[in-house]
């Protein structure tokens, strides 16, 4: 091949390669949401760098699960919960189909808090009358949009260059120490009183139901078989940017926030302030709208689809029972966060939803876990024994933060 040839073939590699990426990117723009904002951002300003390396691990669990749910979709002739039900029982498939609809109702309800909380500071307008106006919007988008599954590639594509793009820059400009940064990827034990605010980091960072639904947005890409090893290098690069998007906000908030309290989006957004001055505001309230929004039409789609696919009436991101489940997810949520709303302050609102999430999601974990490891369904691309060991360790953490979710609402707090 002559040097010209050579040359001419790269873009054509290049288009292959953008139009090879999809589901992990779509994942990673639901997953990048209020939650994960305001979560990473309390952390860096409580205790600085030193949580960078549960991150990390939070986001290799994200990463091996949302893999393996790309396998079983590329492998599988059936959607996840039709092979649920197939293999081990339709009622195991409509409880997690439940599950999956209560966890994408309580981040609903977090999504609607948030984009309140940002246009209200944007505008000072109140956050129940935004609340309606983005539900009613999100409504609308859900029914009137087709070929649903190439818009939001496109768009969650998009809206994750440019959240990482500014993310970089805001970073480069607060100048975090190098070597504090460092030793924050080293594991040790957090501050008292911090357990909390480390299970909700995981709850959205390592998003269960998130990594569930990888398998539907692999079939609805088209992938078959011999396009496996596209899907999970998909979910990878998905899952990594998403890492890299949550660390780099912890990392400027421990920079810019250290010691700081956040109560509101305001608050969040002089994390801009030494790149962007005082409009960090009005930029800050638009990025953190964008991710609200974002994450809210996918979000409840998310739920809709599971719980449709549970009771066996599709998974087909296009046809109506989804649309419906979804409408009654965005109700549930809206429901929830006017309540949260009257009773506290919005940004207590989306970081106990992350918390509450934790709750329903080992059940699902470990049906993942088995289902990459049936040969009935994988054939022979089954978990090796790494992979399964870190998803068994991956399963017993949730199971652990459950445990401490669950203490915590008794009143008795065990760690």
């Amino acid at each position: 091949m002559d040097r010209t040839e050579s040359q001419s073939s790269r873009p054509i590699e290049r288009r292959s390669l953008l139009r090879s990426l999809g589901p992990g990117f779509i994942t990673a723009a639901v997953v990048i949401g209020p939650g994960s904002i305001t979560v990473a951002s309390k952390i860096g300003a409580a205790v600085g760098t030193q949580l960078l390396w549960a991150f990390v691990i939070a986001g290799s669990f994200m990463m091996l699960f949302t893999a393996m749910s790309a396998r079983i979709g590329v492998l599988s002739k059936q959607s996840l919960l039709t092979t649920v039900a197939m293999h081990y029982g339709r009622w195991l498939a409509v409880v997690m189909g439940l599950l999956a609809f209560i966890v994408c109702a309580s981040f609903q309800m977090g999504n609607y808090l948030a984009c309140g909380t940002a246009l209200a500071t944007l505008t000072g307008v109140g956050e129940m009358v935004w609340m309606a106006v983005v539900g009613v919007a999100a409504l609308a988008f859900v029914f009137a949009a087709r070929r649903l599954y190439q818009a939001l590639e496109t768009v969650m594509l998009t809206l994750v260059i440019v959240m990482l793009a500014a993310f970089i820059g805001n970073l480069v400009v607060a100048r975090p120490h190098p070597l504090e940064v460092l030793s924050g990827f080293v594991p040790r034990i957090w501050p008292v009183g911090m357990t909390g605010l480390v299970t909700a980091m995981v709850a959205t960072t390592f998003s269960v139901i998130a990594a569930l639904y990888q398998s539907t947005l692999a079939q609805q890409k088209g992938w078959r078989e011999n396009d496996l090893r596209t899907g999970i290098k998909d979910s990878l690069a998905g899952i990594s940017v998403l890492l890299g998007i949550s660390l780099m906000i912890a990392m400027t908030s421990a920079t810019v926030l250290r010691g700081a309290s956040i109560d509101n989006a305001a608050h969040l957004a002089s994390q801009l302030e030494p790149l962007l001055g005082h409009t960090a505001v009005l930029l800050f309230g638009l990025g953190f709208l964008a991710a609200s929004f974002s994450s809210t039409v996918v979000n409840a789609m998310i739920g809709g689809g599971l719980l449709a696919d549970s009771l066996g009436l599709g998974a087909d991101i296009n046809a109506l029972p989804l649309r419906l489940f979804t409408a009654l997810g965005m109700g549930v949520g809206m429901a929830a966060g006017v309540y949260t709303l009257y009773t506290g302050t919005p940004l207590e609102g989306i970081v106990i939803a992350q918390k509450t999430t934790i709750l329903a999601v080992p059940l699902c974990a470990l049906v993942m876990i088995v289902l990459a490891n049936d040969f009935r369904v994988v054939r022979e691309h089954r978990n090796s024994l790494a992979a399964n060991g870190w998803a068994v360790f991956a399963f017993l953490v949730l199971l652990a933060m459950s445990i401490f979710r669950v203490s915590e609402m008794l009143g008795h707090r065990l760690f």
